[in-house]
């Protein structure tokens, strides 16, 4: 109910029942907060109340459950709870792909080298992301200064990070609850798309060798605009907020 609350969906004036409540009551009652009363009537928070929570807090405090008959304590306590349940950390994300910072994305990525199961959050992803584009830029500056003997860094920093960056993307695309063939697609159609279309142009270009050129060039255009596009589509994925509580990846 608190993310229909949160999306708009629930507005104060929207009548609304849960276990334990007499009948339904205004939304704005238990979930919305309003402007303290500094009235004489509201000194006491249980005077006259019919506030859902206000009830429950009061009634817990006499059991012995809650050690403040507050109703905010019993609002925070329930939204902590349902948090819980949910799987949602503090930070708001799903505890299984929590936020990360710049040096704890690259461990956590590392460490999951190969590992293609599970989620990752937008900040793990692209603290990493950072981490590749930064590494990448010191092995060709360092291949531009030492010549053939940096080609050897370059070639290391891109086979050492080659697999960490494929695995956090389908970990990424898991916390949107999207299939990794996301990019496993892509990864064949940009290998497999250009070795069938050079095969085409060649065996086209030995019967008319005329034609090569135009059906090379339409070709060409053509999977470029669709890799185009499935790029973008990835990278809108990448972007979004991944899914609040477990989904079928984790």
């Amino acid at each position: 109910m608190m993310d229909m609350v949160r999306g708009g969906r629930i507005k104060p004036e929207t009548m609304v029942w849960q276990d334990g409540m007499e009948g339904w009551e205004p939304a704005g009652d238990h979930f919305f907060r309003r402007p303290p009363d500094t009235s004489a009537a509201s000194t006491d928070p249980h005077s006259g109340a019919t506030n859902y929570a206000a009830r429950i807090a009061q009634r817990h405090q006499q059991e012995g459950k809650l050690s403040s008959a507050d109703p905010r304590a019993y609002a925070e306590a329930s939204i902590e709870r349902d948090r819980t349940q949910r799987g949602i950390g503090s930070d708001g994300l799903y505890e299984g792909a929590p936020s990360r910072s710049f040096v704890e994305a690259i461990k956590v990525c590392f460490r999951k080298y190969a590992t293609f199961k599970g989620r990752a959050s937008r900040s793990e992803y692209w603290w990493f992301a950072l981490f590749v584009m930064l590494a990448s830029i010191i092995g060709a500056m360092a291949e531009g200064s030492m010549g053939e003997d940096g080609t050897a860094i370059s070639a290391v920093i891109s086979i050492a990070t080659f697999l960490p960056s494929i695995s956090a993307q389908i970990r990424r695309l898991h916390d949107t609850d999207r299939s990794g063939w996301w990019v496993g697609g892509y990864l064949l159609a940009s290998v497999f798309g250009g070795l069938v279309i050079g095969l085409t142009v060649m065996s086209y270009g030995v019967q008319d060798p005329a034609a090569m050129a135009g059906m090379s060039a339409a070709l060409l255009a053509i999977w470029g605009i669709v890799m185009l596009v499935w790029g973008i589509a990835l990278f809108v994925f990448m972007v979004q907020r991944g899914t609040r509580g477990p989904n079928r990846f984790g």
